[in-house]
Formats: structure tokens, C-alpha cells, sequence
């Protein structure tokens, strides 16, 4: 099962220089418009809208990781968008950029969310705190086991 861990980061130019140095190729970079909707705790549902289209995304928080449930295209944006705010309302909208990495065995990005603040996210089987600190070299990172929607700035 996929999984992802995440942290606040606070330079991050200096993570990123770090990654290319060593070794890690960007994949992609995007802007995107994460629509988050109320769910029970531990659970998330948001619609992302980013350069490459839009797309449902599920996580299940897990052991202070979320694994992923789902993640599909989707195509008739506003009408799901319409229904899932009918059904749960609508919790959060955040925006921002991402920049996508590949390293050893998994995917990196680098996610900036507008008024709230800089993070990395790492998404792979079983992403370890030990391959942040040790692997990535990022010193005394700030572990977030919520959602994003329920992080402040």
C-alpha cells in the first residue's frame, strides 16, 4: 500500500538543492486547488485541481501516515465538486505549487500552500522518519500527522 509521511520544512531552497545534489530528477511542477471536504477524523476526501487536470484523492490516516485509498482523473469537475459539497460541505480550499521528485524508491514534493506554510512530502511503500532525517538530511523536521486542511500557518 502506498503511503506518504510529511513535514514542515522552512528553507526550501536549501531541501531542494540537497535532493538534486544528491540525485534526485524533478518530474513535475504544478500549481494546483485542493477543495478539502468534512470527513470523519483520520480520513480525508479532496478534489485537486493542477496543470494536468483534476483529480479525487482518498487518504486514510494510519499510524501518523496516511495511506493513499485513491487517486483518479476525474472529469466532470464541477458536478462532482457540486455533489460532494451537497453531501459533506465543503471543510477548506488551499492553494499553491508542487514540485515532484523521484529518489531511490520514491516520489518527493515539495508542496507550498499559500498562507499556510512549506512542506515535503514523502510517498512510497512504508516512507520512514529515518529516511527524512537521514536519507533527505533535513534537520529536526516537523512531523504533520493531520491533514493539511487542518494545519495552521
Amino acid at each position: 500500500m502506498i503511503q506518504e509521511i510529511k513535514a514542515r520544512i522552512h528553507n526550501v531552497q536549501e531541501v531542494e538543492q540537497k535532493l538534486l545534489q544528491n540525485g534526485a530528477k524533478v518530474t513535475d511542477q504544478t500549481y494546483f486547488i485542493d477543495t478539502y471536504f468534512h470527513q470523519p477524523k483520520g480520513k480525508v476526501l479532496k478534489i485537486v485541481e493542477k496543470n494536468k487536470g483534476t483529480f479525487l484523492n482518498i487518504f486514510q490516516g494510519v499510524d501518523g501516515k496516511f495511506e493513499v485509498v485513491k487517486d483518479e482523473q476525474i472529469d466532470n469537475t464541477e458536478k462532482l465538486k457540486t455533489n460532494l459539497t451537497a453531501q459533506y460541505g465543503i471543510k477548506r480550499t488551499m492553494k499553491g505549487s508542487r514540485k515532484f521528485f523521484q529518489f531511490k524508491n520514491y516520489q518527493i514534493i515539495l508542496n507550498l500552500i499559500d498562507n499556510v506554510g512549506n512542506f515535503i512530502i514523502v510517498t512510497g511503500e512504508n516512507p520512514t522518519k529515518e529516511f527524512v532525517e537521514n536519507e533527505l538530511d533535513i534537520e529536526k523536521p516537523e512531523y504533520i500527522t493531520v491533514s493539511f486542511e487542518e494545519v495552521g500557518s
